[in-house]
């Protein structure tokens, strides 16, 4: 079975919050499913879903199609907490970044069905510091995306460069547009893709073009010894070849009234369109970008945060 149809299974058929896409230059807005007032224990429930969705975010999908197979995916729960132990950073804290990012790889996954992963962030290391390497930050993650994906549909190449925030909805709006153009910074993406695609290299994929574009930014990170050379052509073979820059971006604002689901709506739109009215990306490579928000308003934020904590610890 596809690692997607796995995920669908296992997770997707649990997962229905409701999740508001918006596209803001087009002013659309669609909702998926709803169910937070009907489930008084919605907070503990998303928070197990998410723990258990961290071998999909963890593992390649040839990996879990192979321990789908070998029936280790029975047992969810102990798949996932063996692919956290091995595989996810252990910061453990209240309000660290893994509960957004999880939800956000989770999303795309289940709305997105169509999409190949191509690697998580979790598993990519900070190879090439542009700053005086010490001990401390050997080995680190690279900062910055908070998700990688790839796909292809029809002749449409997509890089997904997600970013997630979540808290009070001033400070997601407000910090998510900064996000969004740190992201298309030339030396900031194009380093991403040269760390990324190197080591890609050693991974398999079904998916020819993206193995082509693999090798072929792996060329240029062959002839171009020089930085800035090496970034002006990766982001020069993104325009060449016609590969959007999808930026998917959650937000997890903490929104407590639920009473109308009507008024709820009503409320996400009103902010969204206010945030969004006059902003412009600053593109300065002329990358073909399109950015999509996910919003998924929380209840009680912090009951989630300490929900996930409690899972992790167990």
């Amino acid at each position: 079975m596809d690692a997607i149809e796995i995920f669908k299974q296992t997770i997707g058929e649990r997962l229905k919050p409701i999740v508001v896409r918006y596209e803001p230059y087009k002013d659309v807005f669609l909702t998926h499913p709803y169910s937070h007032v009907i489930d008084n224990d919605f907070e503990k429930r998303f928070s197990d879903i998410i723990f258990d969705s961290i071998i999909f975010y963890a593992y390649e999908k040839d990996e879990i199609e192979s321990e789908y197979q070998k029936s280790r995916l029975n047992n969810l729960r102990k798949a996932s907490r063996i692919a956290y132990e091995r595989r996810v950073p252990k910061t453990e804290k209240l309000n660290d970044g893994l509960l957004g990012e999880l939800t956000l790889d989770s999303f795309i996954k289940l709305f997105f069905p169509n999409i190949e992963m191509v690697y998580s962030r979790v598993k990519y290391l900070e190879r090439y510091p542009h700053k005086e390497s010490t001990e401390k930050r050997a080995g680190h993650e690279v900062k910055g995306y908070d998700g990688i994906l790839f796909s292809v549909d029809g002749k449409e190449k997509c890089f997904w460069l997600g970013q997630v925030k979540t808290g009070d909805w001033d400070y997601c709006l407000k910090e998510i547009k900064e996000d969004i153009n740190k992201s298309i910074i030339k030396n900031y993406f194009g380093d991403a893709m040269v760390i990324m695609c190197d080591i890609m290299r050693a991974v398999s994929s079904v998916s020819p073009e993206l193995i082509k574009i693999i090798d072929e930014i792996n060329d240029i990170l062959f002839d171009c010894a020089d930085r800035k050379e090496r970034v002006d052509n990766v982001v020069k073979y993104f325009k060449e070849n016609n590969i959007k820059v999808r930026i998917p971006c959650l937000l997890m604002p903490n929104e407590s009234d639920y009473t109308d689901m009507e008024v709820l709506q009503s409320t996400i739109k009103s902010k969204l369109r206010s945030a969004f009215n006059g902003f412009s990306v600053e593109n300065e490579g002329d990358l073909n970008i399109e950015i999509l928000m996910l919003i998924f308003p929380l209840r009680d934020l912090n009951k989630v945060r300490q929900s996930f904590l409690e899972v992790r610890k167990e």
